[in-house]
């Protein structure tokens, strides 16, 4: 059972992150870009990519890991900083989603569709930001797994 949760929980959070990694390079190679276009379908695609993407991932990592904790036969428990650690970036990404990545990816699309570049630009480089942090959780929830300090 530790195995299989252990595998399930790794494969998660390794498609979350690299999910997220990869997103950021797709977006800063296409921003550098002039095709319109290219960004606006881009931003449309964005806006379903956290309930069809994002969330589930989020939410077999939490899964998976809460069995991983249960079944750990007292090795640990939800107060280890890797687990609080971890925990708080499936909050924290679960805030940003509704909140920041879905009105932004909005903004971003209906301002490119509209020709309002400026407010699509704008709200890429608000997005690109709230990102970077999100990532940057994802990654620091990673390595203290992996370290356990």
């Amino acid at each position: 059972m530790r195995n299989a949760m252990l595998i399930i929980h790794i494969l998660a959070v390794a498609l979350w992150l690299g999910g997220s990694v990869m997103n950021g390079v797709i977006n800063a190679k296409i921003a550098k870009t002039d095709d319109v276009g290219a960004k606006a379908a881009l931003a449309k695609s964005e806006v379903s990519l956290g309930t069809q993407f994002y969330m589930p991932a989020a939410i077999v990592t939490l899964l998976s890991g809460i069995v991983l904790v249960l079944v750990s036969d007292g090795a640990y428990d939800f107060a280890s900083i890797w687990v609080t650690v971890g925990v708080l970036s499936i909050i924290v990404a679960a805030v940003l989603g509704p909140v920041k990545f879905l009105p932004l990816s909005r903004q971003i699309a209906d301002g490119y569709a509209s020709g309002d570049t400026a407010s699509a630009e704008a709200a890429g480089k608000q997005i690109a930001m709230w990102s970077s942090l999100n990532t940057g959780l994802i990654a620091l929830a990673l390595i203290l797994m992996v370290i356990k300090p």
